[in-house]
């Protein structure tokens, strides 16, 4: 990396701090920390959004996957929109009108506090997990493009991410996933333009050979409940996405900072429908990039071709001029903090609305604010410390990894909430016992199958009964368990002072 390249990403990120310091002078109270007045404009709404779901999993991930694959992962990319169209007309009015902070309010109303506290701390637990993995991979490239150490890119950009979360609240995350959003479509472009035109091949052959070749096939459809197939893909993700948009507070959160109703409406749908071309448009790149290195003479090295998720960095790395390198890491950069910033504020709001105020009913709003600073700051060193952890363990993909991560640590929390708004006899005894199988299901999935170090004996060997179902099929259980012995006890403990609370059109 030059000196000029390096200048433009500390110029950056010193942006993006100096943004946190500007909309720090109008934070007045928890609410204007945590929710912005209630005052954001819609389409600020859908860039955010479109921010955080587009991560350094888009930026990295997407590349690699198809450039030693093909699309296959585009149908479960599609999931998102769908999920959206119909919760958007449901979900998101509902909880304007029937939350003050977070969506595990809902809970306590329906179930009590016990199922309050275990919603909000699934959210916790996934969040601070999915965090650590974007740190880590928006490490692992960074320090590929300019030599840096791993452990000490996780450090300074972690550090970075939570100042500017902790000075700005939820105005600067918002306000700045705008500009990343930005920076990741204008950086995706470049690494287009750059390919098709930046040798002497036409950008005709580079696209035929990259279709002939398959790079545009969506395959793996043949089912197979022990490996990741196409229908467990599709199915994982509208759970993983009804999850993310129905449950997750990092999204709730978004539908209660709009101005209207109807902002809070479109803006959510804008936001996940622009998504899809984004993911198309990373994809994309995956693809040209193994046509160019087809008629390219240069050879590849193999530390590069053996990893999924290098191969962007490394066309990177090498082909783009000085400048425009400092431009693509800034965009890379930005790709990973619009989700790390979000998940910081909404992880402090749980802790302060969820916990917090709920045990501590007597908390002035100044006591509050400093308790959801200081959450932070302690849940992003937590996530920090967990992406050192990754650097020992690694990952053969991003893209499967985080969604296997989603999909596995949300704790059936959609089965939990579906039991809720759907099964009007549910009782707060069906619902703990519901609780209570989806733990133990998944601590023994998981249990039976994890080794430390890898390819040794399983945490909990059990011979014969050791579980093989692919991670998605587990998650997706997961819910279903929680859903249908939550119905059951429910209708064998039945509560007649059991009310229900359920969205309406």
């Amino acid at each position: 990396m030059a000196a000029l390249d390096i200048t433009i990403v500390v110029f950056y990120l010193a942006s993006v701090a100096s943004l946190g310091i500007y909309f720090s002078r109008r934070q007045k109270s928890t609410e204007d920390y945590f929710l912005a007045g209630r005052n954001v404009p819609g389409w600020i709404v859908s860039f955010s959004f479109l921010g955080t779901i587009c991560g350094s999993a888009t930026f990295i991930g997407h590349p690699g996957t198809v450039f030693h694959e093909n699309m296959y992962l585009i149908p479960a990319h599609v999931a998102p929109l769908v999920v959206m169209l119909f919760l958007a007309r449901y979900i998101v009015r509902f909880y304007r009108h029937n939350v003050r902070m977070t969506s595990y309010e809902y809970l306590e109303k329906r179930f009590g506090f016990l199922a309050r506290g275990y919603g909000a701390l699934t959210f916790l637990v996934s969040r601070a997990m999915d965090v650590s993995v974007t740190y880590y991979f928006l490490a692992l490239a960074t320090a590929f493009l300019t030599g840096w150490d791993v452990i000490k890119v996780i450090l300074i950009l972690g550090i970075i991410t939570i100042i500017y979360t902790l000075v700005g609240g939820i105005q600067a995350v918002v306000w700045t996933d705008v500009i990343q959003a930005i920076f990741l479509v204008g950086g995706g472009l470049l690494c287009v333009g750059l390919i098709l035109f930046g040798s002497n091949i036409s950008p005709e052959e580079i696209i035929d050979n990259a279709w002939t070749a398959g790079k545009f096939n969506i395959d793996r459809w043949q089912w197979d409940e022990t490996e990741n197939n196409q229908w467990l893909f599709i199915v994982g993700s509208i759970v993983v996405w009804l999850q993310a948009f129905f449950c997750s507070q990092n999204n709730v959160q978004r539908y209660l900072l709009a101005r209207s109703d109807r902002e809070a409406e479109k803006g959510a749908t804008m936001g996940v429908a622009a998504c899809l071309p984004v993911w198309f448009l990373f994809m994309l790149i995956g693809a040209l990039l193994w046509s160019y290195y087809q008629f390219s003479a240069e050879l590849v090295p193999a530390e590069v071709m053996n990893v999924k998720d290098r191969i962007l960095p490394y066309f990177i790395k090498t082909q783009f001029p000085i400048g425009l390198k400092g431009i693509i890491l800034a965009a890379l950069i930005a790709a990973a903090m619009s989700s790390l910033d979000s998940d910081l504020n909404a992880m402090a709001t749980v802790v302060v609305n969820d916990f917090s105020l709920r045990l501590s009913p007597k908390l002035s709003d100044s006591q509050q604010l400093l308790v959801g600073k200081f959450s932070v700051i302690f849940l992003g060193l937590v996530s920090i410390a967990l992406a050192i952890q990754w650097v020992q363990i690694g990952s053969a993909s991003l893209v499967e990894f985080a969604l296997t991560l989603m999909v596995v640590f949300t704790g059936g929390i959609l089965g939990l909430f579906g039991l809720g708004m759907l099964v009007r006899w549910a009782t707060a005894v069906g619902a703990n016992l519901g609780i209570i199988s989806c733990v133990v299901f998944t601590a023994w999935a998981i249990l039976t199958q994890i080794s430390f170090p890898p390819g040794g004996t399983p945490i909990l060997d059990l011979g014969r009964f050791n579980c093989s179902l692919s991670f998605w099929l587990i998650g997706v259980l997961g819910h279903l368990i929680l859903l249908v012995v939550g119905m059951a006890a429910s209708w064998f403990f039945p509560d007649s002072s059991n009310q229900s609370l359920t969205p309406s059109k």
